[in-house]
C-alpha cells in the first residue's frame, strides 16, 4: 500500500509517500509559490521514490484550516489525482496532525491571527479563528497547543481511523471569515 500526503495549508509544502504506512520519502519546500512549485515537488517525490501516480493507493490531502489559496491547490490536485487515477482519498485538518496533545486547544498562527480547535478525545471538535490581540487573551484563560512540530512517522494512525471520501465531496475546511461576511454583519 502506498499512500500519498499532500499538505499546502501554510507557507511549506508538505508532500510524502509512505509505503505500508511508514514513511518512505518527505519533500518540504518553506516560502514558496505554491501555485508554481508543488506540481513539479510532486513529480520530484515520486522521482525520488522510483513511484508513479500508477503506484498510488491512497491520497491523505490536509483540507485546512489555513491560507485560503495553498489549501484550494492542495485539494485541487489531490481531488483530480484521485478521480482520475480512481484512488480512494481521506482527509485530515491541519489541525488534527499535532493530535494527540495534553491541552484543550491547538493553534496555528497565520499572519494576523490563529486558527484554533478544541480537543475532545484527541479529535477536533470546534474550530474558530482569532485576532492576534483576541488569541493573547483567549491562552490567559485556556490551555493551548501551540507548537509546530508533525509527527509524520505518526500520521499513518491518524489515516486509518479516517473513511474514504468521494472526491467530489472533498471541500477545503474554511475558518476565517473575508472582511465582506464581518462587514454584512455591521
Amino acid at each position: 500500500m502506498n499512500t500519498l500526503f499532500i499538505d499546502t495549508h501554510g507557507d511549506k509544502i508538505v508532500l510524502a509517500i509512505y509505503e505500508q504506512d511508514k514513511l518512505q520519502k518527505k519533500i518540504e519546500k518553506k516560502d514558496v509559490e505554491h501555485s508554481r512549485i508543488c506540481i513539479p515537488s510532486l513529480i520530484e517525490l515520486l522521482n525520488q521514490c522510483k513511484k508513479s501516480l500508477e503506484d498510488i493507493n491512497e491520497i491523505i490531502v490536509v483540507i485546512g484550516p489555513g491560507s485560503f489559496t495553498g489549501v484550494r491547490m492542495g485539494v485541487t490536485i489531490a481531488k483530480t489525482i484521485a478521480f482520475c487515477k480512481q484512488i480512494p482519498i481521506k482527509t485530515i485538518t491541519s489541525l488534527e496532525q499535532y493530535l494527540p496533545v495534553q491541552e484543550n486547544y491547538l493553534a496555528i498562527e497565520e499572519k494576523n491571527g490563529y486558527y484554533v480547535g478544541k480537543q475532545t478525545d484527541n479529535q477536533i471538535t470546534k474550530y474558530f479563528y482569532l485576532k492576534k490581540s483576541e488569541f493573547e487573551d483567549f491562552i490567559k484563560k485556556e490551555k493551548v497547543y501551540t507548537g509546530d512540530i508533525v509527527d509524520y512517522d505518526g500520521l499513518p494512525k491518524l489515516f486509518k481511523e479516517k473513511d474514504r471520501v468521494n472526491p467530489h465531496q472533498v471541500n477545503p475546511l474554511y475558518v476565517k471569515k473575508i472582511e465582506v461576511e464581518n462587514d454584512k454583519k455591521n
